[in-house]
C-alpha cells in the first residue's frame, strides 16, 4: 500500500516511541540459559565475569561475544543509551575477530536496531533500522539453519513496528525455526511462545495487507 509524504512523516515521527513499548516488553530470546537467558543481578554478575576476562584476554571472542548478549537483553528490559552502546562496542569487536560467526551478526544487528530508541530525528531512527535489519537479514542468508540467528531477527522484526514491513520476516523465521524443532531439540516453553508469537505475526502481516 502506498502512503503520501504527509504520512510518511507522521509514521517515522511515531517510530521511538513504538520502539520503546516494543523493546521494554519484547520476548525472551530462547537458546543458551548460561547467556542470553540471564537476567537482573545474574546477568550483571555474568557480565563483570566476562569483562574480568576481557582485561587479560582482549580478543577472547567467546567473551566478547556473551558480554555483548548480556548487555543486549539488559537493555531490552531498561533501555539506556549506555547499555546499547558497550553491547554495540564489544559485539563489534567481536565481528571483527569472528567475521565469520552469523550469531554475533544478529546479536550486533539487533543492538543497532534499538540505537533508534534514544533518536529524535527520524531520519536517524530509520538509518539505525536499516543498519541494523541489514545485518541480520545478512545472518539469516548465511546461516538458515541456525535457530538463535532466526529467533534473533524473528523477535525483532515482530518487534518492529508494522509499517516499516518487517513483520514477514518474523512468519517466516519463526516458521522455520518451529521446523528445525521437528528434527532438533528444543525446549517446549521457546516451543510454545514461538508458535504464540507465529500466530501474532500472521495476524499482524494479515492486517497490514
Amino acid at each position: 500500500m502506498s502512503r503520501s509524504p504527509e504520512t510518511s512523516r507522521l509514521t517515522l515521527a511515531a517510530l521511538a516511541a513504538a520502539l520503546a513499548l516494543a523493546f521494554s516488553a519484547g520476548p525472551a530470546f530462547a537458546a543458551d540459559a548460561d547467556v542470553i537467558d540471564l537476567r537482573g543481578d545474574a546477568a550483571r554478575s555474568a557480565l563483570a565475569g566476562y569483562e574480568a576476562t576481557l582485561k587479560t584476554a582482549p580478543a577472547d571472542v567467546q567473551a566478547l561475544k556473551n558480554a555483548g548478549i548480556v548487555l543486549h537483553q539488559l537493555a531490552r528490559t531498561d533501555p539506556k543509551p549506555e547499555t546499547v552502546e558497550r553491547a554495540e562496542a564489544y559485539l563489534k569487536q567481536a565481528r571483527q575477530l569472528a567475521p565469520e560467526d552469523p550469531e554475533i551478526a544478529a546479536w550486533l544487528g539487533s543492538t543497532i536496531t534499538m540505537k533508534a530508541l534514544f533518536e529524535t530525528d527520524p531520519g536517524r531512527q530509520t538509518f539505525h533500522v536499516k543498519a541494523g535489519t541489514r545485518l541480520l537479514d545478512g545472518a539469516v542468508r548465511a546461516a538458515p539453519d541456525n535457530r538463535i540467528v532466526r529467533l534473533t531477527r524473528a523477535y525483532n522484526s515482530l518487534e518492529l513496528p508494522p509499517f516499516l514491513g518487517r513483520t514477514r520476516y518474523a512468519v517466516e523465521d519463526l516458521g522455520r525455526y518451529l521446523q528445525l524443532c521437528d528434527g532438533q531439540p528444543c525446549k517446549p516453553a521457546d516451543v510454545s511462545e514461538a508458535r504464540e508469537k507465529l500466530a501474532l505475526a500472521e495476524r499482524i502481516v494479515e492486517q497490514n495487507r
